[in-house]
Order: structure tokens, then C-alpha cells, then sequence
């Protein structure tokens, strides 16, 4: 499954961005611009957009990291985009019609003890 990310590049907090510097193969150091986020997936996927043959839907969230406070409880990073997914709707399964577990043709009326 692809998974698009959209993000708002306007909300990443700016002091989030850590310099790391490493040594790589040919051992010239190089320095990054590093930024930690997290992509959570949505308990539930959410309809965003239809079309003939496609349907689009919110499946997780990108946030900077949660925080956990000297308290010992969490104090959750900003929102900053959206993944979202692509459904063909001919892959989309169908909804089976309901089996009937009694077919009447099974049920004698005198078995029935009332």
C-alpha cells in the first residue's frame, strides 16, 4: 500500500530541526539537518473525496513527537499533515448479501413447539 504525506511546512517548529554529524564510507564527516515526526495511523479510515473509479480516504496523521513531561504524563507534538490513500473501487470489496441461516424450505411448522 502507498501511503501520500502531505505537510504543512509552515508549522514545523523550527527549534524541532537537529544538526547530527557523522562520519560516512569514503570518512568524510557530514552534517544533517535532522527532524523527527511520527505517523499515526487513525483508528478509523476517514471518506475524504470520491470520483468514478477512485476513492480517496485520511488513514494517519504526521505529528512532531509527544513529550513526556516530568510528571510522567504526555504532552502531544503539533499536527503538521495528512497520509492519505488511493482505493480503486474496482478493488473495493463489495458488501455480501446477508445468507439466510433457516431457509424455510428446512423448517418443518410442526417441529415448532408452540
Amino acid at each position: 500500500m502507498k501511503i501520500n504525506l502531505k505537510l504543512d511546512v509552515s508549522k514545523i517548529e523550527k527549534d524541532k530541526i537537529k544538526p547530527r554529524t557523522y562520519t560516512n564510507k569514503e570518512g568524510v564527516n557530514v552534517t544533517t539537518q535532522d527532524l523527527d515526526l511520527e505517523l499515526v495511523e487513525l483508528k478509523e479510515k476517514k471518506l475524504i473525496k470520491e470520483g468514478d473509479t477512485w476513492i480517496m480516504y485520511k488513514t494517519h496523521f504526521v505529528a512532531h513527537p509527544s513529550v513526556k513531561n516530568a510528571d510522567g504524563t504526555y504532552t502531544n507534538g503539533s499536527i503538521i499533515g495528512d497520509g492519505v490513500v488511493f482505493e480503486d473501487r474496482s478493488a473495493t470489496p463489495q458488501a455480501a448479501s446477508p445468507t439466510n441461516e433457516y431457509p424455510e424450505e428446512e423448517i418443518n411448522p410442526e417441529d415448532i413447539p408452540f
